[in-house]
């Protein structure tokens, strides 16, 4: 029951009714019971109250030190992956690792424009106005009406790229470089395949230069087929093996290869133009040895090759086998420069001897075949005026030992000449000027002549 309650009626009770309450004791006994009992029911409301509030600060204690519910469980983000390791330099000069790997990769070329300006053109869209082909140039009548020709072309530009990776058999290198020589048309800008091989250690398997040809002694002329005189810059399908090995502490190096065949004849059938049988039953074997010292180079090389002919609906096959050698280098002689030289003779020469200028064999009127000797000779010397201005002069002569029933309208002999004036700013670009003189004397004797200046500018990347 209410305090307040219990109070008020025990006072109510003792106004209204003083005089019974004084008189009768009993009454006073039940008004002092009840005060009592109110005290007590005060006291234990007051403990009561106690009690609840002590609780309620448990309670909230309690809560405080409850865990957080646990929230629904989130899927892992998935693992960012590893960076990829940055390029890095290979380890050749200009080229890069592939990351991953151990291979180095490099590319590179450049553009070059040729202007050339001719005293006779070697005819309509004919390869003779773009480059020196001493067998196109004109004589007697077919030079008329072809004087003073004017060609600007940039078939020369280059592509190529390489890769090197180390092995237990050594390096495994590949190189692969286009040019845009493929048509003979002046604005024919067809993609021609120069090289594409692959080497591991001394084996090389591919398209590249003939092992018959040293790089090394080639001049540096403007126009990339240079001097006649010089073995033909031939590029071939072969299969070389090169040994390096020393006598007497002098390095050497022996390169053997098996090099795609390519017979050329003469035939009085065609007697305009080379007859290419496509008969060949044996690859050209070619053998090269090479001395290398701080002085430069020279080497020896000697050439073999089986020539055959099967005129078509007769049984009887024509096969003849030709040798040739030639021996060239380079000598270094004061500062940069340099002398280079290269001499050729042989049976089997025809075709390593110039483009398209001598035949390997002709056939006589009994179709019998009689193989051509041909013999060249090339020198050159380079003058450094200072680290950017170089000059070539360079001097070739070929000539071939045609047979008597040989028409008049094939090459007997070619001569050239090279003078030019290079300016390297920067290794990326070279300026030049050249001067070059052929000459062509036909089976007949009749001859024609050319003059070129050429200007170029190249740009490397």
């Amino acid at each position: 029951m209410n305090k307040r309650v219990i109070t008020g009626l025990a006072v109510s009770l003792w106004m209204v009714a003083p005089g019974c309450l004084a008189a009768d004791e009993e009454l006073r006994d039940l008004v002092k019971q009840l005060s009592e009992q109110v005290s007590r029911l005060q006291q234990q409301t007051e403990r009561a109250n106690d009690r609840i509030r002590d609780l309620e600060g448990k309670l909230r204690q309690s809560e405080l030190r409850e865990p957080a519910p646990a929230k629904p469980a989130v899927a892992a983000a998935p693992a960012k992956p590893e960076p990829k390791p940055p390029v890095s330099a290979g380890d050749t000069p200009g080229t890069y690792r592939i990351p991953g790997t151990n291979t180095s990769l490099g590319f590179g070329g450049y553009v070059k424009l040729d202007a050339n300006f001719s005293s006779v053109s070697a005819g309509h869209d004919r390869l003779g106005d773009q480059l020196f082909v001493a067998a196109q140039i004109p004589v007697d009548k077919n030079r008329r009406g072809e004087h003073g020709q004017t060609t600007f072309h940039a078939k020369e530009s280059r592509f190529w790229i390489k890769s090197f990776t180390p092995s237990d058999f050594g390096n495994i290198d590949t190189f692969l470089e286009i040019d845009l020589f493929g048509a003979p048309e002046t604005f024919n800008y067809t993609p021609r395949l120069r090289h594409a091989y692959g080497s591991i250690g001394p084996f090389l398997a591919g398209q590249t230069w003939t092992t018959f040809l040293n790089v090394s002694a080639a001049p540096d002329t403007l126009d990339p087929l240079g001097p006649v005189g010089a073995t033909f810059y031939l590029r071939q399908p072969l299969i070389r093996w090169s040994q390096p090995f020393s006598i007497a502490g002098q390095p050497l190096e022996l390169h053997v290869a098996a090099e795609s065949p390519s017979s050329r004849l003469w035939d009085p059938a065609t007697p305009d133009q080379f007859t290419i049988p496509n008969a060949d039953r044996y690859p050209d074997l070619v053998a090269r040895l090479s001395a290398t010292g701080t002085w430069g180079n020279v080497s020896l090389a000697g050439l073999a090759r089986h020539i055959r002919h099967n005129r078509p609906g007769k049984s009887e096959t024509e096969v003849q086998w030709g040798s040739a050698a030639n021996v060239s280098g380079r000598i270094d002689t004061w500062g940069r420069d340099n002398f280079r030289f290269m001499l050729g003779y042989g049976d089997a020469n025809g075709r390593y001897a110039a483009l398209n200028a001598f035949e390997d064999a002709a056939l006589d009127p009994n179709d019998r075949m009689q193989l051509v000797t041909t013999y060249s000779a090339m020198a050159a010397y380079q003058h450094w005026w200072d680290k950017n201005w170089r000059s070539t002069v360079a001097y070739g002569y070929a000539a071939s030992d045609q047979p008597g029933f040989v028409t008049g309208n094939m090459t007997r002999h070619l001569e050239s000449a090279h003078f030019n004036l290079l300016w390297s700013p920067t290794l990326q670009t070279t300026f030049g000027l050249e001067y070059i003189y052929g000459l062509r004397e036909r089976v007949d004797g009749r001859t024609g002549d050319l003059h070129r200046v050429q200007l170029s500018t190249r740009f490397n990347f």
